[in-house]
């Protein structure tokens, strides 16, 4: 399924202001979502209303970053932000009920949260710092499509005769025993820290942990997580070290399986050997994401056993031995990590779905990447956390 493509409308305001959106982008991108920012889309000499006009109406949403500033130059149509308004107003007008466009409130000292345009429109609240990593969970949620609290699932009419289709089973019990039974079954025996440092027997060891069924009608029960969380719908071996989780290729240097506390705080630890780079990208982009996250990966289309770039892919068509081709009936979204990295998995209703954990478990996992940490010190700041409610 191709990734939720996203423009970023807002106006330069102040460095600060520029840098809050750059963070914000650089999140978005890091779950997933490709966010068109003029700050990395736009080159110098660049034609700046046809940069606007093709990336408003090719995305699937667009985020408004409202502030005073935004809003007067929406109002008064001055500068890019009036520009981009005058479009926006436009697409409003001939559909009145559109959802693509999601005002960001950031900076408001005025009445007027949006500008005149997205007057009644419902807006996420960005004005507390403090509470941004739990907006940037919501949005991220809503651009993927996957509410926070999903609506359940209706029911069959009593009444009628049923009809038998053919659905994914429903799991009546919590991701948290799910994760353990499942555990237990990979890792018989495991109590506190067990290491598998043979590649081929901890693909084995996942393999059993990840057999069908991991997709259920109501819940995913098993994620994943790293500088954002998700959940795992599909697992392959397609290689003896390598494994594909979803979209995401891994060949496994060392899997350590983590029973140190009750059921619902077992854990998996993954770390990850680099994969080979494609050669899609400059050897820039990935010194600059090393700097950034202590890691870099590539995100890119594979078709046939040719990788084709990401904007390849978003395209449906790449060019091929010189010549172009139609690759959108068969081409895959592939994510490869050409440094080292891990990633923890573990069940969705585990203590570490906590807001106020993610930066420090993010800093403590680049800290073991580095080997300036330890895998016994994450699971004890792990065991400290509360429990959550299930429901």
């Amino acid at each position: 399924m191709p990734a939720p493509k996203v423009f970023i409308s807002y106006s330069h305001d102040s460095a600060d202001h520029k840098e809050w959106v750059l963070k914000l982008a650089t999140c978005l991108v890091e779950n997933g979502i490709d966010a068109l920012l003029d700050q990395w889309d736009l080159r110098l000499g660049s034609n700046l209303p046809k940069f606007m006009e093709q990336g408003l109406a090719s995305s699937n949403r667009v985020l408004v970053v409202c502030t005073d500033k935004y809003n007067a130059k929406a109002n008064d149509r001055s500068g890019g932000a009036g520009y981009e308004g005058s479009i926006l107003s436009a697409e409003l007008l001939s559909d009145q009920d559109t959802t693509k466009f999601i005002p960001c409130i950031r900076n408001i000292a005025g009445k007027s949260k949006v500008p005149i345009c997205l007057s009644g429109r419902s807006y996420i609240d960005f004005t507390d710092d403090a509470n941004f990593d739990g907006k940037l969970l919501e949005l991220i949620h809503e651009l993927h499509d996957m509410p926070i609290k999903p609506k359940p699932t209706l029911g069959k009419n009593p009444f009628e005769q049923s009809v038998k289709i053919d659905l994914p089973p429903r799991l009546n019990q919590s991701s948290s025993a799910f994760f353990s039974q499942r555990f237990s079954d990979a890792f018989p025996g495991v109590r506190g820290i067990k290491k598998f440092s043979n590649p081929t027997d901890a693909v084995d060891r996942l393999k059993i942990f990840f057999k069908s069924p991991i997709n259920f009608e109501n819940k995913s029960p098993i994620w994943w997580w790293r500088d954002g969380d998700m959940h795992i719908d599909r697992f392959e071996v397609i290689a003896p070290d390598t494994v594909l989780i979803d979209y995401q290729e891994f060949i496994v240097d060392e899997l350590i399986a983590v029973n140190s506390g009750a059921y619902y705080q077992s854990f998996i630890y993954l770390k990850t050997k680099p994969s080979e780079s494609t050669n899609l990208y400059s050897k820039d982009s990935s010194e600059w994401q090393i700097e950034r996250y202590g890691y870099a990966r590539e995100e890119f289309g594979l078709f046939k056993g040719h990788p084709v770039s990401r904007n390849e892919y978003d395209d449906g068509s790449a060019v091929i031995d010189g010549k172009v081709v139609n690759i959108s009936s068969e081409v895959q979204l592939r994510v490869r990590y050409i440094t080292p990295y891990n990633l923890i998995i573990a069940p969705h209703d585990s203590p570490i779905n906590n807001i106020n954990f993610d930066n420090y478990r993010n800093k403590l996992l680049t800290k073991i990447l580095r080997g300036e940490g330890t895998i016994e010190e994450l699971t004890t700041e792990f065991l400290k956390l509360p429990k959550r409610d299930t429901f």
